[in-house]
């Protein structure tokens, strides 16, 4: 038995050597944008609840970008400090700036999904960008993606970002977090026609306006958690041309200040299945990453250098910190530990609570979407 596990375990880390390795090949970074005449117009929609201390930075960056025709739709969502005020004094001195303040939660809507729908009610952009208000990305970035996304006919494009965090605790919970979506993703078949991959990023989901219009849109996705990655799902199985970029060297984001507060963070994914299951894929994966351990030494060895190699790999790939790939299995059983926590909080709880709010697990659980093929397409904007 522990010998299978072990075995086991050195097939897993091969997975990872081998999807990392795909994914180095295919996903692309943003090229340097060419000199153009006209540039179609974009919309940037920034949803952010209680950023106060960062919104002024943080459109001020934005406003400064070297976009052409730009457009910056921010969505005060519910904040009890001063960011709705910090943004409509930007918004009074910057004609591109809009600010949409929501004051009260529609029924049955999650607040960031209701945030972006009435940003998008708001944005004239033939693009539009969904990113997260913490999100900072280099000069050109947006001029490089757009002209991307046009040579390839792509609908959505998504960048993953280059993440910081602080702490030796986050940093190997988020290389062991990166693993799994690197391992599960099949980010290197995004872009395949007819591939089911689809992939989306909160720090950057680049979507053309008119495939958007096409979907089910937020209506239907309104309840789902995993809301960035489903919009990215929504789209590609609604028939759109799908791609993602590796933006380690464009964009950057400052996930979270502690493990602690990744915790909290991942505490609205605990009802997003029932308790055993997440608890048997969390502990499945924490046995994937350790069970060479239960090996005899040749195997505990040849584990410990692919487990190194493997995670090195992908950390290295989207600019993460390298020493966690030398206690790969640990940072693991941190990200566990948080999503276990998650569900059984949801257990307490007798629902999920985020960003103020209480949603039931049975609505929550109603609402996903990440398993479910639209049924029908709304009317064009």
């Amino acid at each position: 038995m522990l010998t299978a596990l072990a075995l086991l375990s050195l097939v897993y880390w091969l997975a990872v050597a081998v999807t990392a390795e795909l994914s180095r090949r295919a996903v692309r970074r943003p090229p340097v944008a060419a000199e153009r005449a006209a540039w179609p117009r974009l919309s940037v929609i920034i949803p952010a609840r209680d950023e106060a201390e960062h919104v002024s930075a943080a459109l001020k960056a934005r406003l400064a970008d070297d976009y052409p025709n730009l457009e910056l739709v921010f969505v005060n969502d519910r904040s009890s400090d001063g960011t709705g005020a910090a943004a409509d004094a930007l918004a009074q001195v910057d004609a591109r700036l809009k600010v949409v303040h929501v004051r009260e939660l529609p029924a049955g809507w999650l607040g960031k999904l209701n945030a972006m729908q009435r940003g998008l009610e708001q944005a004239t952009g033939e693009w539009v960008l969904f990113s997260d208000a913490d999100v900072a990305w280099r000069p050109g970035t947006l001029r490089g993606v757009v002209q991307y996304a046009e040579a390839e006919r792509a609908d959505h494009v998504a960048m993953l970002p280059r993440i910081t965090g602080r702490g030796v605790l986050l940093e190997a919970a988020l290389a062991a977090f990166f693993r799994v979506i690197v391992l599960g993703g099949r980010l290197w078949s995004v872009a395949t026609p007819g591939s089911s991959a689809a992939v989306g990023v909160g720090a950057f989901n680049l979507v053309r306006r008119v495939a958007l219009a096409q979907t089910a849109g937020f209506e239907w996705l309104k309840m789902e958690i995993g809301d960035d990655m489903a919009l990215g799902v929504m789209l590609k199985r609604a028939g759109f041309a799908s791609r993602v970029l590796n933006g380690r060297d464009h964009l950057s984001l400052d996930f979270y200040a502690s493990y602690g507060a990744m915790a909290r963070a991942v505490e609205k994914n605990g009802a997003s299945a029932p308790f055993p299951v997440l608890v048997l894929v969390n502990v499945a994966l924490v046995a994937c990453e350790l069970g060479f351990f239960a090996g005899p030494a040749p195997v505990v060895l040849a584990g410990f250098a692919l487990s190194s190699f493997a995670a090195l790999r992908v950390s290295a790939w989207l600019g993460l910190p390298r020493w966690p790939s030398l206690v790969a299995g640990a940072g693991m059983v941190l990200l566990g530990v948080a999503m276990v926590r998650s569900a059984v909080l949801c257990l307490v709880r007798g629902g999920v609570l985020w960003r103020g709010t209480l949603y039931p697990t049975a609505e929550v659980r109603a609402g996903n979407r990440l398993g479910v093929v639209p049924s029908a397409k709304r009317k064009a904007l």
